[in-house]
């Protein structure tokens, strides 16, 4: 039988991280979104931290960071800045080997952001989100989890929407 997870302080500001990060959906603005984006990987750090999740809260804050950057600039020197920030500052915090699923996702969806657009890019921040969704499972995040697990709802429907205009474009 899988126990519950605690509810506690911690798990009350994952929720607020889910609905701030939920609500960001909402802004068909670029630029918004990302702040939003931004926003929801601040307020999930501090979760994180509080969880005791060192590794997560490192990729957390550095998606913060990320997220803003992508907005300035598509540099492959900052792109590979934040990669190896993600190594370099989470593997000495790593106390689980399923921790490596946060820090290999966010560098893959780093690249993503940085490097590809369309489809490709939203494929690829989809499997970082099925890393995080597993880490945050395996440490019992419930607002992470549900977080992430929206991420991977809306991305889908996205990709879809975006395969079908392709499609009746090339028609």
């Amino acid at each position: 039988m899988i126990a519950l997870p605690e509810w506690n302080f911690a798990q009350a500001i994952g929720m607020v991280a889910f609905a701030i990060g939920a609500t960001a959906f909402l802004h068909s603005d670029g630029r918004r979104f990302r702040l939003h984006l931004m926003l929801f990987q601040l307020v999930l750090c501090s979760h994180f931290v509080m969880m005791g999740a060192l590794v997560a809260a490192f990729g957390c804050g550095i998606r913060a960071i990320r997220s803003y950057a992508s907005t300035k600039t598509q540099s492959t020197g900052v792109m590979l800045f934040f990669i190896a920030m993600l190594w370099i500052m989470g593997l000495p915090q790593l106390e689980y080997s399923y921790e490596l699923l946060t820090i290999f996702g966010s560098s893959v969806a780093t690249w993503a952001l940085f490097k590809t657009q369309g489809i490709q890019m939203r494929l690829l921040v989809m499997f970082n989100s099925f890393c995080w969704v597993t880490n945050n499972l395996l440490l019992g995040s419930i607002g992470g989890s549900l977080m992430e697990l929206t991420f991977i709802i809306v991305n889908s429907l996205t990709i879809v929407r975006m395969y079908r205009a392709q499609r009746r474009a090339s028609v």
